[in-house]
């Protein structure tokens, strides 16, 4: 007598069954897709990872070399520079220059020192002196 209500239950267990795995198939094939996007989205994060790595390491070899024409242009940007100030020191104070400048009196001398002997100047009062050979010996009298 029970045998038929066994095989019922056996036939509705199976029937639930089917109908589950038909209910989990489109949720396991959502995950597969969501594995699938996460390694294709991990593996394109490591790969602009590598080129951003590479333009840095460019960019910081790149930035700290000058070009020959650079490194021209820099030495004949300086060479003007240091011109100014010497420039401006012969008719002006190294007191005059600083605030220019936005450095010290003190930095400022330093700087037109500087320029001076960048430039093969030598100091502007020493240049205005006479040198020893304008100078004429007097005999001392006996």
């Amino acid at each position: 007598m029970a045998g038929p209500i066994h095989e019922a239950t056996d036939k509705l267990s199976k029937l639930e069954a089917a109908v589950a795995s038909r209910a989990q198939a489109p949720l396991k094939k959502i995950e597969r897709l969501e594995q699938t996007r996460d390694r294709r989205i991990k593996k394109i994060q490591e790969q602009y990872a590598a080129k951003i790595a590479e333009i840095q390491r460019e960019m910081e070899a790149g930035a700290e070399t000058l070009t020959p024409q650079e490194r021209e242009q820099e030495s004949a940007l300086l060479r003007e520079y240091a011109e100014a100030i010497v420039t401006f020191s012969r008719s002006a104070s190294a007191s005059e220059l600083a605030p220019l400048l936005g450095v010290s009196a003190r930095e400022a001398k330093t700087l037109i020192l500087q320029a001076q002997a960048d430039l093969g100047v030598g100091d502007v009062a020493t240049a205005a002196a006479p040198s020893s050979d304008d100078e004429q010996t007097v005999p001392a009298a006996s």
